[in-house]
């Protein structure tokens, strides 16, 4: 036995049973909401209960930390618990509830002396807040806290508004303890481990990550007295750039993009729209043949609009380059899990992840589990108990050994 596995399942379903409509819904715990806030306020009192000592810093995230002071450099386990809407149960929550479970199981079995920490980091998904990978992002010191509490959802409501509604603007200062080694739990998010029947993913790294948000400005008018060459219609400059997006997408140069959120003003069936505003998502293993393509993308705008007589705007939300993981803590993981006699692979992740802002403190990767036929951000996301409990055995083995080392 490592884990106590009833406890660590009990628990995660514990969080994803807050609502009781969350099979036919899915998972919507958006970050700073009154579910994400009843959820903090769960894992606070977990906490509480095997004395960590808990700090919240100024940007909401929550630390339960173990043998802490402010000279010690705690190894830090954890991930993020907010969700995109009707998401899964798994993502995010796993490597939260997952890093409890093996402090618990380290603080009862092993009789630690060390100082070791769980981190629950705010707004990882960025679907309110944009950018995705906030808390840990804020947390790394790479902005001004002030930049980012001026941040705004949809209805105009702050970052820091938001926090407080919550209760949750801590007072800790951005990087106010720098971690030994971080480790993260996920589940996949694609296909490769169940394809390949392999129990564990030994993440080598995180591709580069770009987010856009594109506005097409026209002239609304009505849809039956208009003739052709009177219009100024977005649409048909939005329909044409859509093709060139997706054109540039191929298996050959590993380029993925996505078109994920469209909004059409007025958006009424008999009037041409006025405004046209998209999100283009962009990732690629390699930084230069990620800039290469947004560089194409941007001139192809500015070529069609300027044929149509349409104004446009673009607003980089996000720009992340890609990340290596430490490649000795990835030794360790692969000596672990052979030792567990779990079957694993190395692959890289094709979504963003908290780890990857910690990996430009301390020396960081992660461990993957199999999502069933790679679904994610969705209800239909699923992990089978036992992969759960085979990545939070296999952390748990790892975790101890470097304590000990």
């Amino acid at each position: 036995m490592l884990i106590n596995s009833k406890r660590f399942l009990r628990r995660i379903e514990k969080i994803n049973n807050l609502k009781s409509n969350y099979k036919k819904a899915g998972i919507n715990r958006i970050a700073l909401t009154n579910e994400d806030k009843r959820a903090r306020d769960i894992i606070i009192n977990w906490m509480k209960s095997l004395k960590l000592t808990i700090k919240i810093d100024n940007i909401g995230n929550i630390f339960g930390l173990y043998n802490y002071n402010n000279k010690t450099k705690p190894i830090l386990l954890g991930s993020h618990i907010d969700s995109v809407k009707n998401g899964g149960k798994y993502d995010g929550a796993l490597g939260v509830v997952g890093a409890l479970e093996v402090i618990q199981t380290l603080i009862e079995k092993n009789k630690i002396e060390e100082s070791i920490g769980l981190a629950v980091f705010t707004n990882e998904e960025g679907v309110r807040f944009a950018p995705d990978m906030m808390g840990s992002w804020s947390f790394t010191k790479k902005e001004n806290i002030k930049k980012i509490h001026k941040i705004k959802d949809i209805n105009s409501i702050t970052i820091k508004e938001a926090l407080k509604k919550i209760n949750y603007l801590g007072k800790e200062k951005q990087l106010f303890f720098r971690p030994k080694r971080f480790l993260e739990l996920h589940i996949e998010q694609g296909p490769i481990l169940h394809n390949n029947n392999k129990d564990i993913g030994i993440v080598k790294g995180v591709q580069a990550i770009t987010w856009l948000k594109i506005s097409l400005f026209g002239k609304s008018n009505h849809a039956g007295t208009t003739p052709l060459k009177n219009r100024h219609d977005p649409m048909m400059v939005f329909g044409k750039i859509h093709n060139y997006i997706n054109s540039l997408s191929t298996k050959k140069n590993n380029q993925l993009i996505t078109i994920g959120s469209v909004s059409v003003q007025p958006n009424q069936i008999n009037v041409i729209a006025n405004k046209i505003e998209f999100s283009v998502d962009m990732r690629n293993p390699k930084d230069d043949k990620l800039n290469v393509v947004e560089k194409k993308i941007k001139k192809e705008i500015k070529k069609l609009c300027l044929q149509k007589n349409i104004k446009f705007k673009i607003k980089k939300l996000v720009k992340f380059t890609s990340v290596k993981f430490d490649h000795k803590l990835n030794s360790i993981i692969k000596y672990h899990s052979e030792k567990l006699k779990y079957s694993n692979m190395d692959l890289f992740s094709g979504a963003g992840h908290d780890a990857q802002m910690l990996a430009k403190i301390c020396p960081t990767s992660m461990i993957f589990v199999p999502s069933i036929k790679g679904i994610s951000h969705d209800k239909r996301e699923h992990t089978k108990y036992k992969n759960l409990i085979k990545g939070v055995n296999l952390l748990y083995s790892v975790t101890k050994n470097l304590l000990r080392n």
